[in-house]
């Protein structure tokens, strides 16, 4: 079984614990202590001590991509671990916006120089003691979220929108058994599945963690209930138990909540639970 922590997510489950917008998840998986994102500052160490976690015990790091609500907290981690691995699909110093109205706002990780050389820069798909993946997605059959449109790079000097490369999977394998942690899902949830199913076949996909990206985090927009309802429908032909929160958005989570049952679970700041 794999015990995660909730350190930091939008919402919390009381006041002993800050949420902030953003992500990130303690994971205890075969004597492994893994971190998953670090937030968009130091309130997931916050939360940590709260909780009387003490996170110099951390083995790998994986940050899932270079969005400042996954990174913020990197440079303050490294401050209180000297010997955590630090996995990132990407080059840290590529640059990513968010447009909002007519302007660019920078949303790309912040590195502080002295700790480059802690950062491994991953190119291609990795797996350590034959059971912690960290892959690219690669499957795009299914529709991507709405909400990926005002988002962009930088390349060669021109703003053209992410496409998102740079998003990678953990896939945890427990007793012949998968569990997904896909921290936003800017691929689309299903494409993300197809992609673990492509790379690590034969084995049933017990759980999926993370956001689903579907609402606007600023105008609360959110994707329509017919795509909803087609989510659920896949994901219950799946038998797949969906742990979110995050970049998911409130209305997304409550309606796909009620019509799915105990499939889809709510994580919140301070949380413990087995998957």
């Amino acid at each position: 079984m794999i015990k995660m922590t909730v350190l930091l997510e939008n919402y919390s489950i009381n006041n002993r614990y800050k949420p902030r917008h953003g992500l990130s998840l303690l994971i205890d998986f075969n004597g492994n202590n893994i971190l998953l994102d670090v937030g968009p500052d130091n309130t997931f160490l916050k939360n940590a001590s709260a909780k009387k976690i003490n996170l110099e015990c951390v083995k790998h790091l994986f940050l899932s991509h270079n969005h400042i609500d996954h990174t913020g907290g990197i440079n303050d981690f490294i401050k209180i671990n000297n010997n955590a691995n630090i996995y990132l699909m990407d080059k840290y110093y590529r640059k990513y916006y968010i447009k909002i109205l007519f302007f660019y706002f920078p949303l790309g990780l912040k590195l502080n120089k002295k700790y480059y050389s802690r950062i491994s820069q991953i190119n291609n798909d990795m797996v350590i003691d034959n059971e912690i993946h960290f892959i690219k997605n690669t499957v795009s059959k299914y529709k991507k979220p709405t909400y990926n449109k005002n988002l962009y790079k930088k390349e060669n000097g021109t703003m053209v929108n992410d496409t998102f490369e740079h998003e990678s999977i953990l896939v945890l394998e427990d007793n012949n058994n998968l569990s997904i942690f896909s921290s936003c899902s800017h691929n689309g949830i299903l494409n993300i599945i197809e992609t673990v199913r492509e790379k690590i076949p034969n084995k049933k996909i017990r759980s999926y963690v993370g956001g689903l990206h579907l609402c606007n985090p600023k105008t609360k927009e959110h994707e329509g209930n017919e795509y909803l309802d087609f989510l659920i429908n896949e994901l219950k032909r799946m038998n797949i138990t969906v742990y979110t929160g995050h970049c998911t958005g409130k209305y997304a989570l409550d309606y796909m909540k009620e019509k799915s049952g105990n499939m889809i679970q709510e994580i919140n700041t301070g949380m413990s639970l087995d998957i």
